[in-house]
């Protein structure tokens, strides 16, 4: 009876690490009730302990980790991808947890193995040292698995099915570790095995992350490439337009029509030309051609198609400002600050009511200063600006903030100012 019991309140001490993981990862609270939640949990735990009176093994651990993610996703309404991602990826940091403390039982404490095995393990004070020493390790890598998470590797299948042969494998492997261990400490290969599966699993996710990067930027870039085509296409149809609009009126010339019907032709086609963007943008010209004059033109590109309304005063004198001084080193790191002001900038209009952007430059003693200001929605405590993970766009948010921040410390030409006027969000960029 006592040893139902023990197993029952160490099931629940696991439980705790269980549900902790999740919430350390997705770094997000629960989507259900804390009412719901309580139910949940005592269900998980009744199950859990059903599984551990009825199978071992492998098995067993299979059994635990679809409860699992059943669970995960009734908690946090994610997608059946993420919850298998994050299950077994649970599941494998849980088996390195309880190698780590079989390592401390005899290589530091010096226990007997037998005591381990017969009396200690499955126990309450054996499942609260594994919850402590587990939730020690999330919090050590919550950064790296928050990070896999953002990188949407959950979303593509090889990665999911690898995981599970991998997490088969390392199931088995680690069970028969627990045994041989017991008998002998000849585990080395088994340890090696599980390494190298782990090695080259993690060798994928991080070559699929970065091809995920490149598919990205690629992306960006035809993007870009199909706004600049359409942009060519419009200025074909007016220099088209407007060779025949001059045809006709050199014809009413030469044919000695009166001067008011000219006139008034005139007048006519005036009325209706339409204002062509290229037109607009043509100040963006007094950029350098360093890749700031583009991204400033995709990203501009970009807001109106989103509604937003953007001005545009870019003064004749920064070409011979600062701006065009800087290395290559110096514009890369320009271009970040001014891609994560323009992305910011963007998303908070885009909330607002008024939706406007305005992106203006100016060059006053050879300095190069570039205003990015937009309309924003949400209240903002001016005691924070410029603290980390401020943000204008809310809660979690302003982490391209710290990249400026960092940037910025690391590169003593640049200077960042931030001010708020009625409702208006102004970054200034400085190149001194």
């Amino acid at each position: 009876m006592w040893q139902i019991i023990s197993l029952c309140l160490g099931v629940l001490v696991m439980s705790f690490g269980i549900f902790a993981f999740p919430r350390i990862v997705l770094n997000k609270p629960l989507k259900i009730s804390k009412c719901k939640f309580i139910k949940l949990l005592l269900v998980v735990c009744l199950v859990y302990t059903l599984i551990s009176l009825i199978t071992t093994g492998t098995i067993k651990t299979i059994l635990i980790g679809i409860v699992s993610i059943i669970a995960y996703r009734f908690m946090y309404k994610i997608s059946q991808n993420k919850a298998i991602f994050i299950t077994f990826i649970y599941i494998i940091l849980l088996m390195i947890t309880e190698f780590e403390e079989l390592l401390i039982l005899k290589k530091v404490l010096e226990i007997d193995m037998d005591f381990c095995y017969n009396t200690y393990a499955g126990s309450l004070i054996s499942n609260t040292l594994v919850c402590i020493l587990f939730i020690i390790n999330t919090f050590i890598l919550r950064n790296f698995l928050r990070g896999l998470l953002t990188e949407g590797i959950e979303n593509n299948k090889k990665i999911i099915m690898l995981l599970v042969l991998t997490f088969i494998c390392i199931g088995m492997f680690f069970y028969t570790i627990v045994k041989e261990y017991k008998l002998s400490d000849d585990i080395y290969l088994y340890l090696g095995t599980i390494m190298v599966l782990l090695i080259m699993l993690f060798w994928l996710i991080r070559q699929t992350i970065r091809n995920n990067k490149i598919t990205r930027e690629y992306e960006k870039l035809l993007e870009f490439m199909k706004t600049y085509e359409r942009e060519i296409e419009i200025q074909k149809t007016l220099r088209h337009e407007t060779k025949n609009s001059f045809l006709a009126i050199k014809s009413k010339i030469q044919d000695k029509q009166e001067n008011e019907e000219i006139i008034k032709y005139i007048d006519e086609i005036l009325k209706e030309k339409i204002e062509v963007k290229q037109e607009k943008y043509a100040k963006f010209g007094y950029l350098p051609a360093n890749g700031i004059k583009g991204l400033c033109y995709f990203k501009t590109q970009e807001a109106e198609n989103k509604g937003i309304i953007v001005s545009i005063n870019i003064a004749k004198k920064v070409e011979n400002s600062s701006i065009y001084k800087l290395d290559i080193k110096e514009e890369k790191e320009f271009g970040k600050i001014l891609g994560v002001f323009l992305d910011n900038a963007i998303e908070a209009s885009l909330g607002s009511d008024e939706k406007k952007l305005g992106i203006e430059a100016y060059s006053y003693n050879n300095e190069f200063k570039m205003i990015i200001s937009n309309t924003y929605k949400n209240e903002i405590d001016k005691s924070k600006i410029g603290k980390e993970k401020f943000s204008t766009k809310g809660k979690e948010r302003g982490r391209g903030l710290l990249l400026v921040k960092k940037i910025v410390s690391d590169n003593d030409i640049f200077e960042i100012n931030t001010d708020i006027r009625e409702k208006i969000y102004v970054q200034t960029i400085i190149v001194k």
